[in-house]
């Protein structure tokens, strides 16, 4: 499928150096790859992140800085009040400036890893579009490249949020089902850009091939942009159904769930070749939504310990009801630091493997005709919320 013209120039946005705003620019990319030795499958992430590059151009500055051991007797001399502690540091807040390349694997052993760059190590083409940050290429159908992590790095920087290892890829990707709608409040903005796309080819992640299969993919692709992240985080995409009505697998069906924006989440969906859209965008009241993410059902053992997302969504023409769960073992927790600085970080509970259910129905009068009743596999499931990070 050709992405059309205007999700192209979106998804451009921002990502060149005419373009000179503060903020989060954040570029999304999931597929699902199956180990060569083995046969396990895992979902894979690459991301692709702006945070404030024009603040300091020349140098990847990132805002955390190890706090400072005060000794005895300097504090004792800031206390007294003394020139000599008029020179004494408590802590230094800086804040950040730089890009970021992360790659990483969600499974029962997930990680990330993470490389750094300053926007002048970052080359922009426009036509054709490319990217290049170091060894790795983004472009409008491929993403390839390397990154490495030592131990002694991720020992000694713990502001990375990243994990040790290495992992190399080299892919082609392609849109199935794109959106542009979303959230957008000119300052702020979320679209779907690839809600069905496939990838094809290979990733080696801490020297395992993993193949990267057309046929078999279910990728995902999606972009945000805004002054900083969103206080409270709150996602469910998939793209992977089977209905529970007629038992067929439905291969043109997909939706994104993304929040949280003024008290509402925005859902995208495609079910079958029919649109349904609902983003928090002018009138709210067209629509209302509740949803929640909690532990359930209470279990003795962690390992049988579930995570329940929640949404219910209901329109004059539409009832939309889905509920999927995944084992506490498999979330992971990521970091994501704020564009603002002062330690602040959006901490993110993330799975790939959440599983449940979607239900469907459409209003005719005062009657609900059930349009379709699924079972969701592998689901691509976040919470989060922003928070002042210890480190």
């Amino acid at each position: 499928m050709a992405i059309n013209k205007k999700i192209i120039k979106d998804n451009k946005f921002g990502l060149s150096n005419t373009k000179k705003k503060i903020g989060v620019n954040y570029w999304r990319f999931f597929f699902n790859g199956i180990q060569k030795n083995g046969g396990v499958e895992s979902l894979f992430f690459i991301e692709f992140e702006m945070l404030n590059p024009w603040d300091n151009p020349e140098e990847a500055t990132l805002g955390f800085k190890p706090r400072v051991q005060i000794k005895e007797e300097d504090l004792q001399y800031a206390l007294s009040g003394t020139e000599s502690a008029r020179g004494l540091k408590v802590e230094e807040i800086v804040h950040p400036s730089y890009i970021v390349v992360r790659v990483g694997k969600l499974d029962e052993n997930p990680k990330q890893l993470c490389q750094y760059f300053s926007l002048n190590d970052i080359n922009f083409i426009q036509k054709p579009f490319e990217i290049h940050a170091g060894n790795n290429l983004f472009t409008e159908n491929e993403i390839n490249g390397f990154v490495s992590v030592s131990l002694s790095d991720k020992t000694q920087h713990p502001e990375y949020f990243c994990d040790n290892g290495s992992a190399n890829w080299n892919l082609q990707y392609d849109y199935v089902k794109s959106y542009g709608e979303g959230f957008d409040t000119g300052s702020e903005r979320w679209f779907p850009s690839g809600m069905n796309a496939v990838f094809s080819g290979v990733i080696n992640f801490d020297g395992e091939d993993y193949l990267v299969n057309q046929e078999k993919s279910f990728g995902y692709i999606d972009r945000y942009w805004g002054k900083s992240f969103l206080n409270e985080w709150f996602h469910i995409s998939s793209c992977n159904f089977t209905s529970l009505i007629s038992g067929k697998t439905l291969l043109d069906s997909s939706f994104a769930i993304h929040g949280i924006y003024e008290d509402k989440i925005s859902l995208i969906g495609n079910f079958e070749g029919a649109d349904i859209i609902f983003a928090p965008n002018g009138n709210l009241k067209n629509y209302d939504c509740v949803w929640n993410c909690c532990e359930s059902p209470e279990a003795d053992e962690d390992d049988d310990k579930n995570i329940h997302w929640s949404v219910s969504v209901n329109s004059k023409l539409w009832v939309i009801d889905i509920d999927v769960f995944c084992k506490v073992k498999y979330l992971y927790n990521r970091c994501l630091e704020c564009s603002e600085g002062k330690r602040k970080v959006i901490n993110i509970l993330q799975t790939g493997e959440a599983f449940g259910e979607i239900k469907i129905y459409k209003k005719i009068k005062n009657d609900l005709e059930q349009i379709e009743y699924a079972k969701i596999n592998k689901a691509l499931c976040e919470f989060g919320h922003v928070e002042e990070t210890q480190i």
